[in-house]
């Protein structure tokens, strides 16, 4: 069991053994966050509520580092309070425990190097290049910086990218450094793991001013079909996800206050999901598993509409064919993946993966979008 992170490749959800950094795309100031660390206790003993509970607050840690890191440093106290005092019973729960430990005290270093200064870490290289310790530190807090820029503004974020391998690479290091060259190496690779992140914003933000492309359903799963012309004049929300996927379920409460709130004006949300044909779901427990024979496609409609009642979910939801090219013409490479369209059938926004930053500019885009 691994705590989910706030983005779903296509293929396969990205989970976390140890963290990887990631923080949202704005650093406005932060609503207090929703987590109260104290409901660990009510979870305890159900690992996969406990894993959703873990993956939703680290999210919100994780967000925090980037706006308000004394916010972070006192979520993360909180919940390092509280599952000191967890002693569950159940053996997957127990396996979580220490997961949950080594991640607290992943971000508590975290939190630590936001607070360095790039240029200090830099200062102090410039005196003594062989320094495995620093080079590691300016590594992450470079590789950190890069991933706040990554998924908002690439061309920066790229900068940043070649700025910081480029100084490693003029460290004066010779060869009886083994330890500082090491740290070089793996700094760089660290940097070089955005391209393709920063590749795939550049695809995304290109797509903005472009017509909605037209609907490829297989089958609706609740209310009757739509057509593009029921498009026509309304502010669409193109919602990529799964149910498999972590990150997709922590949107959920964004995506039913949204259909609560918009719902009855010109406004159409879709919730677009493929056939994956190996998972069941269990309305009683809410849990996800292995279906025994591959599903049929009314057997998958099925289960995806009863996970959407469980959910509370009440936004349209399809199921693309599997020669579907939305996906592709969205620029669809993790989930979730929700692309705004405005009255005018031109693409106006697309954010990638879950966190109170994404959900705060797509929720202020669609009510400026329904005001014009």
């Amino acid at each position: 069991m691994r705590f989910a992170s706030r983005l779903c490749t296509a293929a396969l959800c990205a989970v976390l053994v140890t963290p990887v950094m990631a923080a949202d795309d704005a650093k406005s100031q932060p609503a207090k966050p929703a987590v109260d660390v104290t409901k660990l206790h009510d979870v305890l003993e159900n690992d996969k509520a406990l894993n959703a509970f873990f993956g939703k607050t680290f999210g919100v840690i994780r967000g925090l580092i980037a706006q308000d890191v004394d916010a972070a440093e006192k979520l993360n106290n909180a919940l390092e309070a509280e599952v000191k005092k967890a002693k569950p019973k159940n053996a997957k729960s127990v396996a979580l425990i220490p997961r949950a430990t080594r991640a607290i005290d992943f971000y508590r270093d975290k939190i630590t190097l936001s607070r360095v200064k790039i240029e200090d870490l830099q200062a102090s290289l410039k005196k003594d290049s062989n320094q495995p310790r620093t080079i590691q530190q300016y590594g992450q807090k470079a590789a950190q910086e890069v991933s706040n820029l990554a998924r908002s503004q690439p061309d920066k974020a790229e900068a940043k990218q070649k700025a910081a391998a480029a100084f490693l690479d003029g460290l004066a290091l010779d060869e009886s450094a083994s330890a500082a060259l090491k740290a070089v190496t793996t700094a760089k690779t660290a940097l070089k793991r955005y391209d393709r992140t920063i590749a795939s914003t550049r695809k995304l933000l290109s797509l903005n001013g472009k017509d909605i492309a037209p609907l490829q359903v297989d089958s609706w799963i609740n209310g009757t079909p739509l057509t593009d012309a029921d498009l026509k004049g309304k502010v669409v929300v193109l919602d990529f996800w799964a149910v498999w996927c972590g990150p997709c379920i922590a949107t959920f409460p964004h995506l039913i206050e949204w259909q609560e709130k918009y719902g009855k004006k010109d406004f159409v949300m879709i919730g677009l999901t493929s056939y994956y044909k190996r998972y069941s779901f269990d309305d009683q427990t809410g849990r996800l598993g292995r279906a025994a024979t591959p599903q049929t496609p009314e057997g998958e409609q099925a289960m995806v509409q009863q996970f959407a009642e469980y959910h509370k979910l009440k936004h349209r939801l399809a199921i693309q064919p599997a020669n579907s090219t939305l996906s592709k013409y969205y620029g669809v490479s993790g989930i979730p993946h929700v692309t705004v369209i405005d009255k005018k059938g031109k693409i106006r926004m697309t954010k990638v993966g879950s966190g109170p930053a994404n959900a705060k500019a797509l929720k202020e885009l669609i009510e400026k979008l329904l005001a014009e």
